[in-house]
């Protein structure tokens, strides 16, 4: 009785210990990644291109659930150059990487055994590409597995649909949602000083 006792104490205390996965005030810090395709339709003809992300989200929780913050990220993706030597036309492929930046918000659905965290939020995002670029926006949900009380693996997938982009034409430029899957890993900082 006394060791069913003393564990029930033991349980109790790290179940309530641990609930708060993060706490107002607190700033969180992401590293993630992803690789991605999208369609894009100019009128007369498609393009697929295909990209890998890396990027950073630094955040404040503003309420136990509420974090808004940034997202800067670097996109590497390949760059095809055409030239025309001793009159044949000659395609080259190179990589190329460009900065972009995004504002999110997200929701925690804090949980009692505090290892699982699911979420949801929006974004907004400027992605460059060589000398085009876009502006997208749409949700995400995800969740967050702790492997300590500050440390977690966050898997997450987001659809984008773009506001605005420099490709081609407006008027005949159709460009395709994006659908990209994340995994990363994050650190709770706590309460900066």
């Amino acid at each position: 009785m006394k060791k069913l006792l003393l564990i029930t104490v033991i349980g109790l205390t790290l179940s309530i210990t641990a609930k708060a996965q993060q706490e107002k005030g607190d700033i969180a810090i992401q590293f993630s990644g992803n690789f991605y395709t999208q369609t894009i339709d100019f009128g007369t003809s498609k393009e697929k291109f295909y990209s890998g992300n890396v990027y950073v989200k630094l955040g404040k929780f503003f309420t136990p659930n509420i974090e808004l913050g940034v997202k800067p990220n670097v996109s590497i993706s390949p760059r095809y150059e055409t030239k025309i030597v001793k009159g044949e036309i000659q395609t080259t492929k190179k990589m190329g990487a460009d900065v972009g930046f995004g504002l999110y918000g997200t929701y925690s659905f804090l949980t009692a055994d505090a290892k699982m965290m699911p979420y949801a939020g929006a974004e907004v995002s400027y992605a460059p590409t060589g000398n085009e670029s876009t502006i997208n926006l749409g949700p995400y949900a995800g969740v967050k597995y702790f492997l300590t009380e500050k440390i977690n693996i966050d898997a997450n997938a987001s659809y984008l649909i773009n506001l605005g982009s420099t490709y081609g034409n407006q008027s005949d430029t159709n460009i395709g949602g994006l659908l990209t899957i994340n995994l990363g890993i994050g650190v709770i900082l706590g309460k900066l000083k």
